[in-house]
């Protein structure tokens, strides 16, 4: 039978149907998940058929799901593989299946939690999360937070309260960050209508930490022009080298300045849970906001992030409004609204991704796995700082590992090709002092102390192929 000639799957399929489809995606699942041990970390390129046939225009009569899935096979098949252990890329994300639950969970129940008078249960999941968000940094009474699509979306709302504040001399206002700050902080302040002139990347000392005493002068200067402190951002683990700036120093500057404090812990926020960790992130629970995502050091998969703040009300001023189809909206003292507290109004079930795996298991779990990724950082840049013709950029502060070549940028460079060639693992670069540095982020529970070894071992083959190119 033709395509044109077979009935179309209805959209609301009878209960079997659903069970055999429900059935045919978790066996696809399964297969998937069962693959990543083996599974090379990334393709070795792609046909461009395919990329044609995948931009093709939806069929008007529907598909079988295995033909589906066999296309979507191939798609997943290209680029690199970030559901992988070997994925040691820009900040990875563990997908924890016990999450992709929650999101399907989500999505079947449809349930609106933007509001409690819409699904008071739902509201009340996700606030627990956000609770046990706020308690972990020992934020005070009246503070409250939001899950959002991620840290980019979490800068740019804790930009727009720190801006609220300001009221009408933000015009004045200066927003200061460090030059290693993620770039998601100056895209922030430039859509949130701060000129470009007034943001300021303040330099890193040689520990590639924000300097307190440049930041100082800065204010003073700009104080002495008739400008404002606006907004101070510093990061508990960059992208570029997991650094923590110097957050209970910056807090006290911010303080002294009559500046918003915002800290993007976007990457390292949870290892907060850990003892090495919170000696690091200490001052943290200093901040007028937070970032953090869940996505990354929680090993959730994409698209969950959070912004948590001091006070309520702070966010309530710059993100409240309603419009009169509204009207019957009650307002309510026990959960939060949670449209008046970030940009979005239709917004996903998100706390069930979050809530679903830390019931099922354990915040102890998570703890112990973020301690074992910090033992992967350390352990590897041990080894690396011992292999000849290899300097470490820095001592990792948490799961980041950088390194170079003694012998140059082009050493440097053939190091990266050489491990993303070999499709054993992925890893990326970065710039640190105008030299090409090599990246090695240990943040998915799939990778494995044998995965790291021989992530090292790859690059002691690497110089070794190099010295006799």
């Amino acid at each position: 039978m033709s395509r044109s000639e077979r009935a179309p799957l209805p959209l609301e399929p009878s209960g079997d149907v659903i069970a055999g489809l429900g059935a045919d995606v978790l066996a696809y699942a399964d297969r998937f998940l069962g693959e990543r041990t083996s599974a090379a970390a990334s393709s070795a390129g792609h046909d461009p058929g395919l990329i044609e046939d995948l931009l093709a225009m939806p069929p008007a009569h529907g598909a079988d799901l295995d033909d589906v899935l066999r296309r979507l096979d191939q798609a997943i098949a290209t680029g690199f593989d970030t559901a992988s252990g070997r994925f040691l890329s820009y900040v990875p994300s563990g997908a924890l299946y016990t999450s992709a639950l929650g999101t399907f969970l989500g999505a079947v129940t449809n349930r609106y939690s933007g509001a409690p008078h819409a699904s008071p249960g739902a509201v009340a999941i996700e606030q627990s999360v956000i609770d046990w968000f706020i308690s972990l940094y020992g934020l005070p009474a009246g503070a409250a937070g939001v899950l959002l699509s991620g840290g980019s979306v979490a800068n740019l709302t804790a930009t727009v309260a720190a801006r609220s504040r300001l009221g009408e001399h933000f015009d004045h206002g200066v927003v200061y960050t460090s030059e290693r700050a993620h770039h998601s902080v100056t895209k922030a302040a430039r859509i949130a209508g701060i000129r470009r002139d007034r943001i300021r990347p303040i330099r890193a000392d040689s520990e590639l930490r924000l300097d307190p005493v440049a930041l100082r002068d800065a204010i003073e200067e700009d104080r002495a022009s008739g400008l404002r402190p606006m907004m101070i951002v510093a990061t508990a683990g960059t992208t570029d080298t997991g650094t923590v700036d110097p957050l209970h120093e910056c807090a006290l500057i911010a303080r002294a300045a009559g500046a918003w404090f915002h800290v993007d812990a976007a990457y390292g926020g949870f290892f907060q849970l850990t003892d090495r960790g919170r000696a690091l992130l200490e001052g943290i629970e200093l901040a007028d906001s937070i970032t953090i995502d869940p996505h990354k050091s929680l090993f959730l998969p994409w698209g969950i992030g959070a912004l948590l703040v001091r006070d309520e009300q702070a966010l309530t001023e710059s993100h409240e409004g309603r419009g009169s189809y509204m009207q019957d909206v009650p307002d309510s003292n026990e959960l939060p609204h949670y449209f008046a507290l970030g940009p979005e109004l239709t917004r996903p079930f998100r706390g069930l991704a979050v809530w679903l795996p830390l019931q099922l298991h354990g915040v102890a779990v998570f703890r112990d796995e973020l301690d074992r990724m910090l033992d992967l950082a350390r352990d590897a840049a041990d080894v690396l700082g011992r292999i000849p013709g290899v300097e470490l950029t820095a001592p990792p502060d948490l799961s980041i590992v950088t390194f170079r070549a003694s012998a140059g940028d082009a050493a440097s460079q053939h190091i990266l090709d050489f491990l993303n060639d070999s499709r054993e693992v992925h890893v990326s670069s970065t710039t640190v002092q105008d030299r090409f540095v090599v990246r090695m982020a240990f943040l998915s529970q799939r990778t494995t102390d044998g995965i790291a070894q021989r992530a090292v071992a790859l690059v002691r083959e690497a110089l070794d192929a190099w010295s006799v190119r």
